[in-house]
């Protein structure tokens, strides 16, 4: 079976476990955290099964553990701040710190000079 179709086939047992989850729940939010969790984990294992392409893809040179490392450290502090000094509940500062440290990772990414990424 070619590598396109396994995914396909993952992604669509994916979706019908989250309508299921939906359904059984009768939550939709349920339903859609269900979605996004597992296509997170098919897409962290589909990346550790063909590294070479998720490495060449993602542009993560000799750099790039650090670089994800320092980011996922910078993120875990800014979520704990949140919650320590505005009561933010835990979801909304995860979510939120992973958009704001990604939205300022990127940009200065993008402003690196020599390092045409996008």
């Amino acid at each position: 079976m070619s590598p396109e179709r396994v995914m396909l086939w993952l992604l669509a047992g994916v979706t019908v476990s989250s309508i299921a989850i939906w359904v059984v729940q009768d939550s939709v939010f349920d339903g859609a955290t269900a979605f996004a969790v597992l296509s997170s984990i098919v897409a962290v294992i589909w990346g550790i099964s063909r590294y070479d392409s998720a490495v060449k893809f993602s542009g993560m040179g000799n750099g790039g553990v650090l670089n994800f490392l320092t980011f996922a450290v910078v993120t875990a502090g800014l979520t704990y701040w949140c919650i320590a000094m505005y009561d933010f509940p835990l979801v909304g500062s995860i979510i939120g710190s992973i958009c704001t440290i990604a939205y300022v990772w990127w940009t200065f990414g993008m402003l690196e000079p020599g390092n045409p990424t996008a």
